[in-house]
């Protein structure tokens, strides 16, 4: 629990990452090559991808367990994301040790028809986890091809959330908003989840004070009830935009989405441990419970807590 203007309230950390061996893929489908003290390679493009304490790459449950009792987290979800690389066998114990305390995702394989259908039986199925999440960027895929629409399909025959990162750079497969937009539009049922408030180019200058390509990601609930955002790895994008704590971008978009009625589909998530980079995890807390007045306690406490709650730990 957290105990924010008087109240105690509902705590989950709706975006983090554990990891006993980085080995992910990045821009479609190249490898993921840790090196040391939190720096990688992609090809020939080197960057420091986590903060350099970690200085054999991994992010192990304890270090998350510790950020627990600092932070006073009820619950956590654990996102498995093709960047990390898959950490079932890791994951599946954490959570049979702690039960109620845990959940994850599989990750998407749209490449392959029979692939990816094993890969919902095992991770929804077997494991129970909740969904596949995908990354634009690194593992592309025409959302709109009819040879594809058995994603979506598959999810829909689990009612498991499909979860997209939309990517963070202006690369040709980064931002496909039009097509989650249809796609929100075929399947009017399918449970979905946009990380990051859908990136919305919120490291663009130019989005700054409009935020048009976050209202155009907000008007999916248009044509889908069932979307979710979270507005973690904010305090990253907005560095990158030049911005300094309390980020000022992280009010001006939750302003936005409660003005777009979507304030109650948002929930707080940090994207530890890359996003230790740009702030620590009680700044991600603090600029969004001290800085977000024209919030009413109930959105507050949706966001912090109740939302992630409903979206994540409800079995129904």
């Amino acid at each position: 629990m957290i105990n924010v203007r008087g109240k105690d309230m509902l705590f989950i950390e709706a975006h983090g990452h554990v990891w006993e061996k980085l080995h992910g893929i990045r821009f479609n489908y190249q490898p993921l090559v840790p090196l040391e003290d939190g720096r990688i390679r992609v090809g020939n493009f080197e960057e420091q991808f986590l903060p350099p304490e970690m200085r054999d790459n991994t992010c192990k449950i304890e270090v998350m367990q510790s950020y627990e009792k600092i932070m006073g987290f009820d619950k956590v979800v654990l996102l498995q994301t093709p960047c990390y690389g898959e950490q079932y066998d890791y994951i599946n114990k954490i959570i049979k040790d702690n039960p109620g305390k845990y959940v994850s995702i599989g990750i998407g394989t749209p490449q392959d028809k029979k692939m990816y259908k094993e890969t919902a039986k095992k991770c929804i199925g077997e494991y129970g986890y909740k969904g596949l999440k995908f990354e634009s960027p690194d593992i592309p895929f025409d959302m709109l091809a009819d040879d594809k629409q058995f994603v979506f399909e598959e999810l829909l025959k689990y009612n498991a959330y499909f979860m997209l990162d939309m990517g963070w750079g202006n690369g040709p497969d980064d931002f496909p908003i039009d097509q989650i937009l249809e796609v929100a539009r075929r399947y009017p049922t399918l449970k979905i989840i946009l990380p990051h408030m859908g990136v919305s180019r919120l490291w663009d200058n130019a989005e700054l004070g409009e935020l048009n390509s976050l209202k155009k990601v907000l008007s999916i609930l248009e044509y889908n009830e069932n979307v979710y955002f979270d507005c973690s790895g904010i305090p990253m994008l907005a560095m990158r935009a030049g911005q300094d704590y309390p980020w000022p971008i992280m009010q001006d978009v939750l302003k936005t989405a409660k003005k777009m009625g979507a304030i109650n589909r948002v929930m707080w998530g940090s994207d530890m441990p890359t996003v230790f980079k740009a702030c620590t995890y009680k700044q991600h807390l603090d600029c969004v419970v001290k800085y977000s007045y024209f919030l009413s306690d109930n959105e507050l406490e949706n966001i912090l807590g109740r939302t992630a709650e409903l979206v994540w730990f409800d079995n129904k």
